[in-house]
């Protein structure tokens, strides 16, 4: 549900697509945040307790919870709850009274979601407003072609060292709308629905980002939020102010090649997602804004503009866009879209600068931004190669709060009490003909499982004399799970046929069992010539 930034394209939280499904006279707040539980987020200053005084009497609240509640070991405590109770009773109402069978310092009803969505639907009630429980999405956990039982958080097998499952999720969110004559929205039912109709490749392609089976991509959060608002409907609630909506999503909205050398071309690509379209069986037609800008649906045959035939009301396609610069200058503007002639609310900015052949190309190198991969992205006028892992091994990765957003972080565990020389991460990175001259290292990175880990930052480029980044000291993540963004500003010069080498080398001062070093974004930026 949660806002992301547009350079987080394509992870969209569904409340970002609320407000096209409602007239101007209704204002939607999106007041969600990734990584939080119901018992988190009740507790956390900057949510509930800072949300509660700005809910008005008359106004909606839709109230969400589950995939975080479902946190375990050393996470529990803060986030953790059972679908009903710990006590194995199933029965959230009388879940009071007696100490958390898992958490012996609070009381029971401190770990039950049941309760939790009790106190937002009482507090919300209190200020005269009007609460809604909507269940969560499912999770992309496919037994042939269902989802699990776990992915529709219901949990039928103990967590870690715990004595009772945790239980239906679900059925306790039904059990609160029926006890206290709550409006339920049943979107675990109607994801499981859509993510079934594609299939596990289909729905790993279209519907959730590639980092994880949780968190959506721009299409399916649209998707999400029509399921959401029809189910208001449905109830009749705020249903004379919804309107219509045929969508069209691109992801991203925004090209920008930033420089680019005077008729060298360069292409970047854009998804295009439809439904609700009407008529059932048309086009789409795309229409680039000039001729610096051409336009493809195969990446080998260019025009100014292209038509995408659909049939059942809508279509997944790769649009593929050129920008050739004709002179030194910048370039911007606008793909548009119509539909049988008319024009669509859908666009696509695009932007660009020629500059001469003497002149330096933006050009970088990333990592790590799809959780676990290890595939190096590029742009610009560089090659890179795949993380390369030496003495360290991956783990399950994570979601942390990268810049405030719910973001899937690669990890990796760490044991050496010190600096190892043979225990590292490689980032390497070329200029593709000419030279590269780099201004910025830069990287996300966190101690996670505790405290302790630290890091050194290095770069070479002959892999014989190295130069710490973090000179003075160690870096070190203080508190855990908390990405800290480590960013050098340097003047590298790498020379045609050379490579810019990097190195973190992690180690962990306790020495002790479950600690890693969680990495987002490690990045290589400048400028390359040809």
């Amino acid at each position: 549900m949660t806002a992301y930034t547009s350079d987080r394209r394509p992870q969209m939280g569904w409340g970002e697509a609320v407000p096209q499904f409602f007239n101007s006279n209704v204002t939607v707040k999106n007041w969600a945040l990734g990584g939080r539980s119901s018992r988190s987020f009740y507790y956390e200053t900057t949510r509930w307790p800072a949300i509660l005084p700005q809910i008005n009497s008359g106004d909606y609240v839709i109230i969400q919870f589950a995939h975080n509640d479902q946190k375990y070991g050393s996470d529990y405590a803060g986030y953790g709850t059972y679908a009903f109770c710990s006590d194995g009773s199933g029965n959230g109402e009388t879940c009071t009274g007696a100490t958390d069978a898992v958490d012996s310092t609070v009381d029971k009803s401190e770990h039950s979601y049941y309760q939790f969505l009790k106190r937002y639907v009482t507090e919300v009630r209190a200020k005269g407003a009007y609460p809604i429980l909507m269940s969560p999405i499912v999770r992309k956990y496919f037994s042939g072609s269902t989802i699990t039982s776990t992915g529709q958080h219901n949990l039928t097998a103990v967590l870690g060292t715990e004595t009772a499952v945790r239980g239906d999720y679900v059925a306790a969110m039904k059990a609160v709308a029926t006890a206290y004559s709550v409006p339920f929205v049943d979107i675990t039912a109607e994801t499981k629905a859509i993510v079934e109709s594609y299939g596990d490749a289909a729905a790993t392609a279209n519907l959730y980002i590639a980092a994880d089976s949780t968190h959506p991509q721009v299409l399916f959060a649209n998707l999400i939020a029509k399921r959401a608002v029809e189910g208001m409907k449905t109830l009749n609630i705020l249903k004379d102010y919804m309107i219509p909506v045929t969508s069209l999503i691109a992801s991203p909205s925004t090209l920008d090649w930033s420089t680019r050398y005077v008729t060298v071309p360069s292409t970047k690509s854009v998804t295009l997602s439809a439904f609700d379209l009407s008529p059932a069986a048309s086009s789409v037609t795309v229409t680039a804004p000039s001729s610096e800008f051409l336009l493809s649906l195969d990446n080998t045959t260019w025009s100014s503009s292209v038509s995408i035939p659909y049939t059942n009301s809508a279509f997944t396609s790769t649009l593929y866009v050129k920008f050739t610069p004709a002179a030194v200058q910048s370039y911007s503007g606008v793909l548009t879209f119509s539909l049988g002639g008319v024009a669509m609310s859908t666009s696509v900015a695009v932007s660009g600068t020629g500059i001469s052949a003497g002149a330096g190309v933006d050009s970088y190198a990333s990592w790590f931004t799809a959780g676990t991969a290890l595939t190096a992205v590029t742009d610009g006028l560089v090659t890179a190669s795949d993380v390369t892992v030496s003495g360290l091994s991956a783990t399950t990765s994570k979601v942390l709060a990268v810049d405030g957003q719910d973001t899937t972080v690669a990890r990796y565990t760490v044991t050496s009490v010190s600096r190892v020389a043979t225990e590292y991460l490689q980032f390497a990175v070329a200029p593709a003909s000419g030279t590269f001259n780099v201004d910025t290292i830069s990287a996300y990175l966190a101690s996670s499982g505790g405290s302790t880990v630290q890091a050194d930052m290095e770069y070479s480029t002959d892999l014989s004399t190295w130069t710490k980044l973090n000179a003075d000291a160690a870096l070190a993540f203080v508190p855990k799970e908390t990405m800290f963004k480590e960013s050098y500003s340097v003047a590298i010069v790498v020379p045609t046929g050379s490579t810019l080498y990097l190195r973190i080398y992690p180690w962990n001062t306790a020495g002790t069992a479950g600690k890693q070093i969680a990495l987002y974004n490690v990045k290589v930026s400048g400028k390359a010539s040809q």
